[in-house]
């Protein structure tokens, strides 16, 4: 890891994969507003953000599907905080939700 960064936390990964679900994968760029709303909050830069969300990209079956294939630093963390998020949908997106209003 370079000096100066930080490795995400759960609930940073929570909050990213909650947007990851609300913007189209054309939109997960540095430049979207939404993106550096979060990098803020996070007090990361949106290029992280972006990254993560291409994270998360790779991990999404109906991307692949469609040949796009995200970025290929996938984490353990990103893996499992994607199947959390997927195999419990309605609860995780609550959790997400509820992590960004106590931000």
């Amino acid at each position: 890891m370079k000096e100066g960064q930080r490795l995400w936390t759960k609930e940073e990964s929570i909050l990213a994969i909650n947007l990851y679900c609300k913007i189209p994968f054309g939109q997960m760029h540095s430049r979207n507003a939404d993106v550096i709303d979060l990098a803020e909050l996070l007090d990361r830069t949106p290029g992280s953000v972006a990254r993560r969300l291409g994270n998360f990209a790779s991990l999404d079956p109906k991307l692949r599907e469609r040949g796009i294939r995200g970025l290929e630093n996938a984490s353990k963390l990103d893996a499992e905080v994607w199947h959390e998020y997927m195999q419990n949908w309605d609860e995780q997106f609550i959790e997400g939700e509820k992590l960004l209003a106590s931000d």
